[in-house]
C-alpha cells in the first residue's frame, strides 16, 4: 500500500513540476521568491508605485457612486469595464506603472509562499477596502480579468447566446478544493523548484493565472506558452457559455470576498412591496445572487454589482444601499 501511494505522490509531484522543468517558469519562481520589495518609503516617494492603486480605488469608487445614483447606463459600463481591461491587463506591456504586478492571485497566494511584501499589502488593502464598501467592486469593475468576463458576458447578451449560470455550490466546493490544494502542495512545497542549488515552492495557482495571459512577450517553450496563456484564452471561451467561469470556480480571491461582501456597508437591496413577480430579473440577470437577493437572504451567492437587475426591474425594485 504504502509503494502505491509512493508512486501516486511522485506522479503527481512530477506532472506538476515536469512543466517547469522544461520553461523559464522555474528561475520565474526563484526570481520571484528572491525579488526585494518596494518599502513603505518608496510608495510614498515614487509615484511609479503607488499611482495604479490609486486609479484603482478611483474606478471603484466611481463605479459604486454611479450604482447609487442609478446612472449606471450600459454605455457607461462598457467604458468602465474596457478602461480597467485596458489599464490593468494591456497596458502594463507598455509603463510599468500599470502593471498588474503583483496580480490579486498572488496577493492571496504567494504572502503564504514568501511572505508579505508592501505591494502584496496594499493589494490587499485595496481588495479589501473595495469589498468591503460595496459588493465585490473590486472584483466587478477593476480587476482586468473580471471585467473581460463581464465584458464577454455583455457580448454574448447582444449576440443572443444562451449561456448557463454557475451552480453556486459546486463553484464554492472547486474554489475550495483548489485552494486547499494550494495550501497541501505548495504550502508544503511538496510542488516546487530548484534553482541555484536553493528549493522554492511553487504555487499551484501559477499553472492556470490569467493575468499571465495579459503580459505578452513571454519567451517559453511550447509547455511554457500553453501554462503562461492556457489560462486566459481558456476564460474567454467558458466565459462565452457560463457566467464569469474564473471567478467563481478558481479565483482564490473570489473565495475571500465572497465573505468579505456578506459584511459590506452597502449591497443591492429588494424592495419587495413594489415587486409585481414579473421574474425579468431572474431571466435577464447572469448570476444566481438575484434569487437570493428576492429571498432577503443574509448569505449571499458572489454578487458583482453588475447592475443588470436595478436596470431590468420595471418596477425599480432593487437599488444599492445599506444592508
Amino acid at each position: 500500500m504504502k509503494s502505491i501511494q509512493k508512486c501516486i505522490y511522485g506522479l503527481t509531484t512530477w506532472f506538476l513540476t515536469s512543466f517547469l522543468l522544461f520553461s523559464e517558469t522555474a528561475q520565474k519562481t526563484a526570481e520571484h521568491a528572491q525579488e526585494k520589495s518596494p518599502t513603505l518609503w518608496d510608495f510614498l516617494t515614487f509615484p511609479r508605485f503607488i499611482t495604479k492603486f490609486y486609479v484603482m480605488l478611483f474606478i471603484g469608487l466611481t463605479a459604486f457612486f454611479l450604482l447609487k445614483l442609478k446612472g449606471m447606463k450600459q454605455g457607461v459600463k462598457l467604458a468602465i469595464l474596457v478602461i480597467s481591461t485596458f489599464l490593468f491587463g494591456i497596458l502594463g506591456n507598455i509603463t510599468t506603472v500599470f502593471a498588474m504586478h503583483p496580480s490579486p492571485i498572488c496577493a492571496a497566494t504567494k504572502s503564504i509562499l514568501y511572505g508579505f511584501g508592501m505591494p502584496l499589502i496594499i493589494m490587499v488593502a485595496v481588495i479589501f477596502i473595495l469589498t468591503l464598501i460595496g459588493p465585490k467592486l473590486f472584483c466587478g469593475w477593476v480587476c482586468p480579468v473580471g471585467a473581460l468576463q463581464e465584458l464577454i458576458t455583455m457580448l454574448t447578451g447582444k449576440l443572443g447566446i444562451k449561456t448557463c449560470k454557475p451552480s453556486i455550490r459546486i463553484a464554492h466546493t472547486v474554489r475550495l478544493i483548489i485552494f486547499l490544494g494550494f495550501v497541501f502542495l505548495s504550502g508544503t512545497a511538496i510542488i516546487n523548484t530548484a534553482f541555484e542549488g536553493n528549493v522554492y515552492a511553487v504555487s499551484l495557482y501559477d499553472y492556470f493565472n490569467p493575468f499571465h495571459g495579459f503580459e505578452f512577450g513571454a519567451d517559453e517553450n511550447l509547455s511554457g506558452y500553453i501554462i503562461h496563456y492556457g489560462p486566459l484564452l481558456l476564460t474567454i471561451i467558458f466565459a462565452f457559455k457560463l457566467y464569469r467561469p474564473f471567478c467563481h470556480y478558481v479565483c482564490p480571491v473570489g473565495l475571500f470576498t465572497h465573505w468579505i461582501e456578506q459584511i459590506a456597508i452597502f449591497r443591492i437591496r429588494f424592495n419587495k412591496p413594489t415587486c409585481t413577480d414579473c421574474g425579468i430579473c431572474l431571466e435577464k440577470t447572469p448570476c444566481k445572487a438575484v434569487p437570493e437577493i428576492l429571498k432577503q437572504a443574509a448569505i449571499r451567492p458572489d454578487c458583482f454589482s453588475c447592475n443588470d437587475c436595478i436596470r431590468t426591474c420595471p418596477q425599480k425594485s432593487f437599488d444599492i444601499g445599506i444592508k
